[in-house]
């Protein structure tokens, strides 16, 4: 569960940390891509609070699947698209995935493992966040001096992020399903 509940520490953190360097490969003005934090701050509220309503609709567990499409597109984004406005869809994307993930890390554990061992959960679950959020910018910039084209970096994080997703897929099936039996047995 952590490799995509870990993804957007590590992407978002890794291209945020590299946002000079991208802005130069890309033509765009860094006064243009500090506007975008604007844009991204905005879709994040508003996703954190879409998603608070779409969990206690559907729960969690469902939703883990999608909130790293987002993400996804947020790095082919940053990968493919050069004009200006590409900024501002870069950063909505990014947006939607960080408001869905900042809702959803607060629900899922408890709706998984319960509120007995939460705190120990979490703080698993935060040191691992943060390990992630220090790998990253330190392995892409390596590779940026190495000689790793950039866009095929963020290529890379858009496919990591997409597998994870379907990954989550699969671990949103087993959880349901292991919730659905510990029902059953209790019923019994």
């Amino acid at each position: 569960m952590c490799l995509g509940v870990l993804a957007p520490s590590f992407v978002g953190t890794t291209i945020f940390f590299h946002q000079i360097y991208l802005t130069e490969i890309r033509g765009w003005p860094l006064q243009l891509f500090a506007s975008g934090f604007a844009v991204l701050s905005a879709t994040a509220i508003a996703f954190a609070l879409l998603a608070g309503w779409l969990i206690d609709r559907f729960s969690a567990v469902r939703l883990l699947p999608s909130f790293l499409l987002p993400l996804a597109l947020a790095c082919f984004a940053a990968a493919y698209l050069t004009p200006t406005w590409g900024i501002f869809v870069f950063m909505s994307l990014l947006g939607v995935s960080y408001g869905f993930s900042s809702t959803l890390a607060g629900a899922m554990w408890p709706e998984i493992y319960g509120t007995a061992h939460l705190g120990a959960i979490r703080s698993i679950v935060v040191a691992t966040m943060v390990l992630a959020t220090a790998a990253g910018p330190g392995l892409t910039g390596y590779l940026i001096d190495a000689g790793v084209d950039y866009s095929l970096q963020l290529i890379a994080m858009g496919l990591y992020s997409l597998g994870a997703a379907i990954l989550m897929v699969f671990v949103s099936r087993h959880v349901e399903s292991s919730r659905a039996e510990l029902g059953a047995i209790r019923e019994s």
